[in-house]
């Protein structure tokens, strides 16, 4: 079965994860912007250039192995640049490049060393939410690993607010907690399957199973953090083995991503 991991961190995949990526059924990735490759007091352009990068060497390298790459891009929570408005003023341009398919992964992160202040990355977060809107881009937000409910209501108060069209936001990181929170409101759950965040390729199959099967997406998130770049087909197969048919799995590992995505 063909599918799409729709939240990766191309840069962390080596030759060997993306051949058995390929050999399990993945055709596309679309890899996200987290920390550009420059560790500290980033500059605005070091996005930008790291998006050149993620377009050019690694989209080449991930080609080898017959599969395609489409990027989102954006000022990320946790590579917050010492000049983030000059970031976010260069940023439309950007957004209007070939396979630059949507702006993430944005959102809210305590942790975040570059960037401790949440609000500031909350105004960061709005200019970028504005963008979305004004620019017709699907946007995906990053959830904090614990207190989901608390960040997921947040976004979707802005979400109404700022009056975004719901099909077009992607909520990342969600779990059984928020996920009818999240489709309820219009919006896309997207599980990430990853050993760290001690969500397993079962338990996305059982809270997809009881999902808005049209408003749910499986990633892996495979980024330097402990990751599986077969989490994609391992929930597939895990749905298989709880008696899903291949109609509603190709629903949620192919036709949900091609769609909120806009890929081609």
């Amino acid at each position: 079965m063909d599918m799409i991991d729709c939240h990766v961190h191309v840069e962390a995949l080596n030759q060997r994860d993306l051949e058995l990526m390929a050999i399990a059924g993945i055709k596309a990735i679309v890899s996200h912007t987290s920390l550009p490759e420059v560790q500290e007091n980033i500059p605005s352009q070091a996005i930008f250039d790291f998006g050149d990068r993620l377009l050019g060497f690694h989209s080449w390298r991930v080609s080898k192995h017959l599969i395609d790459t489409y990027i989102c891009s954006c000022v990320s929570m946790v590579g917050v640049p010492t000049d983030y408005r000059e970031a976010l003023d260069k940023l439309p341009q950007f957004l209007s490049r070939e396979r630059v398919v949507g702006i993430g992964e944005v959102g809210l992160e305590p942790s975040s060393w570059t960037c401790p202040d949440l609000a500031t990355q909350e105004e960061i977060l709005r200019a970028q939410l504005v963008m979305a809107r004004d620019n017709a881009k699907t946007v995906a937000i990053h959830t904090p690993p614990t207190e989901k409910p608390k960040w997921v209501e947040r976004y979707l108060a802005m979400i109404k607010e700022l009056k975004l069209d719901p099909g077009k936001v992607v909520i990342d990181h969600a779990d059984a907690t928020v996920v009818k929170m999240i489709t309820d409101s219009g919006c896309n759950a997207a599980i990430t399957v990853q050993p760290w965040r001690k969500v397993r390729a079962a338990d996305a199959a059982k809270t997809i199973q009881e999902a808005d099967l049209h408003r749910v997406l499986v990633d892996s998130d495979c980024s330097l953090l402990e990751s599986d770049p077969l989490a994609v087909p391992r929930a597939a197969l895990e749905m298989r083995k709880l008696g899903m048919t291949d109609g509603d799995i190709k629903t949620v590992v192919w036709d949900n991503p091609r769609k909120v995505y806009g890929l081609d």
